[in-house]
């Protein structure tokens, strides 16, 4: 082999490594192009979901602000089929601005996802319901209740976004919790509750408390072998 031809040897292969450089860095640049548009496709169809979630609610967006959000995902997805012959520079500018949509109609929907979550929970009087539970009287199905609607409210605080069925649980948790204060309250008479309360106290309940209704509703419970005389 010749002088020349072993130059001409190393030049082609140094134009050969340069060539597959080139190659990995556009596969590069095309991996990062199609996780971003990957994610972005995922945001906007959280915010549809979302969006139709609080529509259920009386929530509503301008009907161009939806109409860009679905010209955006239209636009990703056209770019996914033309990412390997497409310029780089103009699908980086296409998914940033796609990206920089979704960020801003996501912040405008966690508004009000976080306005509709702005309620006042029922009131509920736990220390009677530990009480009622100390003095014997079966309270298991009401504390279940309470502690299940209780999850179900932290659940749904900690979602940025709601999901479908989101709108409609938390209307109902917020009725079962209404529902656990009467059940509470209907459950003893209000005569009994303070009298039961008042045995918890350090000084106890007064004698003459216990009349004969009284007593006669605490037969019926079932508790009222429960109570002692202290002199």
């Amino acid at each position: 082999m010749t002088l020349i031809e072993r130059i001409q040897r190393l030049r082609q292969a140094a134009a050969d490594v340069e060539d597959e450089d080139r190659i990995k860095q556009r596969t590069g640049q095309l991996v990062s192009l199609g996780k971003a548009v990957d994610t972005t496709l995922g945001t906007l169809a959280g915010l549809d979901e979302a969006v139709a979630e609080l529509r259920t609610s009386g929530f509503s967006l301008p009907a161009e602000v939806l109409a860009r959000a679905d010209q955006a995902s239209k636009a990703l997805r056209a770019l996914t089929a033309t990412l390997r012959q497409d310029g780089t520079a103009s699908s980086t500018a296409g998914v940033q601005s796609a990206h920089t949509y979704a960020k801003s109609l996501r912040q405008t929907v966690e508004g009000a996802w976080k306005e509709k979550r702005q309620y006042t929970l029922p009131a509920i009087n736990e220390d009677l319901v530990d009480t009622l539970d100390r003095s014997g009287i079966d309270v298991e199905a009401i504390r279940t209740k309470i502690e299940k609607a209780r999850w179900q409210l932290k659940s749904l605080e900690s979602r940025p976004l709601p999901k479908r069925g989101d709108i409609a649980t938390l209307t109902t948790t917020l009725q079962n919790l209404a529902e656990c204060g009467r059940d509470i309250t209907e459950l003893v008479d209000p005569i009994l509750t303070e009298v039961i309360m008042d045995t918890q106290s350090p000084e106890g309940a007064r004698l003459s408390a216990f009349t004969p209704d009284v007593l006669a509703g605490l037969a019926a419970l079932g508790i009222l072998d429960r109570f002692r005389v202290r002199l």
